[in-house]
């Protein structure tokens, strides 16, 4: 009988699944994901293979709940973030500065990206970016009712066009304040 890790079943349960996740986050930073078992996870992560199988039926479960695990404190931060921002145009000012900040200790690995991936499993991957994108949709939404931003924008373009500009390493090399004059001159925010 293996060993229990914690105090509890659930806590057990919770470790192995850090663990395993551990385990994938370090194998995809060299291997592309066709290229990694659940062998190579499991001796990795010092779990049996059976474990594998009693946390994730299948390899694309274990990189979708990966990609939300990872996505969750993300979420969390960058709500913390902006959440002491007094009008939305501050709360914009905000996300950006958190949404760079945050993108250097936070990423899934290219390799992840990268998967092929069923259909059913792409629309459940994507799920993770869904979430990232609610936080600004929420604050561009709000600009709008309070009449801060342009009333005629495409609220989800808009958002995915921010973020695909903010996150990754190409936002990187312009100013934060080139970045925040841009994101609100492209919300229509008046001066």
């Amino acid at each position: 009988m293996p060993k229990i890790i914690g105090g509890s079943l659930e806590e057990h349960r919770e470790r192995t699944r850090e663990k395993i996740f551990a385990a994938l986050a370090e194998l995809l930073e060299t291997q592309e994901f066709e290229t990694v078992t659940f062998s190579k996870i499991a001796s990795a992560a010092g779990v049996g293979r059976t474990a594998m199988y009693n946390h994730f039926p299948d390899r694309e479960t274990l990189l979708i709940e990966y990609a939300i695990h990872e996505t969750t404190d993300y979420i969390d931060q960058l709500r913390a973030g902006v959440s002491d921002s007094a009008t939305p145009r501050d709360a914009v000012i905000a996300y950006v500065r958190t949404q760079l900040d945050l993108t250097v200790s936070f990423h899934v690995p290219q390799a992840a990206g990268r998967a092929s991936l069923t259909p059913e499993a792409a629309a459940r991957m994507r799920e993770h970016v869904v979430l990232i994108e609610e936080v600004l949709s929420t604050i561009v939404e709000n600009g709008i009712a309070e009449g801060e931003f342009s009333a005629d924008l495409d609220v989800v373009a808009t958002v995915r066009i921010i973020n695909g500009l903010l996150v990754g390493s190409s936002a990187k090399r312009y100013s934060r304040a080139a970045l925040e004059r841009f994101v609100l001159q492209g919300l229509g925010a008046r001066a």
